[in-house]
Parts: structure tokens; sequence; C-alpha cells
């Protein structure tokens, strides 16, 4: 913006210093509908920035992590023939900006989906290992988009609603007395532009085709570890 504003005034002193060269009133004219000109297409720019965001796309990690898979599989509860066809996507993101990331996984598979999308997770991952449940979704459709705006000191997060007749994005503001799904949370039919990282933006179905994926079940018996990439 501070670039805009400066070549914004640049070119307002070089259109002023012509027209204070002087010259008859049809210069005068001419320079007056330059400076015209000028300001009206700098300042159609500058509108036009305001409403581009920058969101950046990040894929799933590639990393294997058995200590979340096997806390994925009591949470859910997920049976033995079902874990190694039940796959994961998860990312590191610091949500909270106090220099520790959290962990937003989501699980893929016909034993736990919804009707309206796949169940999800934040998680904080404590000093010993384990895994404290910041929110539970029961479903979720991705990419999600975590953006730059905040609540209540925490990051807003977005993704696509519905599908259906009532088709738009939920938006879901972090109340500190019941997360991110409460009464601040809301449905929009479009999101107003805003800078933010578009998290496990993969291909589910791509990643099917060319078995690109982790599963829950332990490496020994084909899961997580077996799959390439």
């Amino acid at each position: 913006m501070r670039g805009h504003w400066y070549k914004t005034t640049v070119m307002l002193t070089m259109v002023l210093m012509l027209a204070g060269c002087g010259g008859d009133g049809a210069e005068a004219e001419q320079t007056e509908q330059t400076l015209e000109q000028v300001l009206e297409e700098h300042f159609l720019a500058a509108e036009d920035a305001e409403d581009v965001a920058t969101v950046v796309s990040q894929y799933a990690e590639e990393t294997p992590d058995p200590a979340l898979a096997e806390f994925l599989i009591s949470y859910y509860q997920v049976p033995d023939e079902e874990q190694s066809k039940t796959r994961y996507y998860y990312n590191h993101i610091d949500l909270n900006e106090d220099g520790t990331d959290e962990i937003f996984v989501v699980v893929v598979g016909e034993y736990t989906k919804v009707s309206f999308g796949d169940p999800a997770l934040i998680l904080s991952e404590q000093a010993d290992g384990t895994f404290q449940v910041i929110e539970s979704f029961e479903g979720i459709h991705t990419p999600v988009t975590v953006s730059e705006r905040m609540t209540n000191g925490w990051h807003d997060i977005y993704q696509e609603y519905g599908r259906g007749a009532e088709d738009g994005y939920r938006i879901c503001h972090y109340n500190p007395n019941g997360g991110y799904q409460t009464d601040l949370s809301e449905v929009v039919d479009e999101v107003e532009p805003q800078d933010g990282t578009q998290i496990i933006s993969n291909n589910f179905i791509d990643d099917m085709d060319k078995g690109n994926y982790m599963t829950l079940a332990p490496a020994e018996d084909g899961g997580s570890e077996a799959q390439g990439n």
C-alpha cells in the first residue's frame, strides 16, 4: 500500500510541475484532464488491490505420525479391520500466535465420514507426547482456510458449507468459553477477501488413485508408513 501511494504522490508532483510551467488555456485544460485521469486510474487501482486477498495453499504433511494415528484410532474407536481403509491428513499451524503449533487433522474413510463431510480435530501436543483436544468437528469440507483475521486471540477458520440448497461458507470465530463452534460462528453466502493459509489442500480422490496417503493402520499392517508419496 505504501508503494502505491508513493507512486501516486510522485506522479501527482510531476503533473503539478507541468501545470506550473505555464502555457495557454488549452494547455492548462489538458494538464487538468491529465491530472484527473492519473488520479482516477490510481484510486481505482487502489480499490481493486484492497479486494484481492493473498491465500497460500498448503498440502497436508507427508511424514507419518504413529502417535497421532494411535490417538485417532482411540478417539474415533476405529476397529482393526477399518484402520487400513481410514486415512488421515494433518497440518501444524499456530492458531493463537503463542509460538507453538496446533495440529489440524482430518480423518477420511467410510467408517468415520458423515453425510456433510469428514470429522476433524484441532489438537495441542503436550510435553509428554499426549494430545489435548481443543476442538472436535463432526464433519468438515476441505480445504480449510485459516484467516489472518483473529477473534479473541485465535485465527478465524472458514470452510465450504452445505454444497446443497444452503451452499455457502461457515466462518468459525474462537470463543474462550466454547472454542470454535459457538454462537459466534456464522454461515455466509460469500467470504469477503482476506489473507490466510489454506490447509489440507489435497485432492483426496487424486491421492487415493496415486496411493499418496497415510492410513491409521500400524506400518507393519500395511498402514501409514507403507504408502508412497
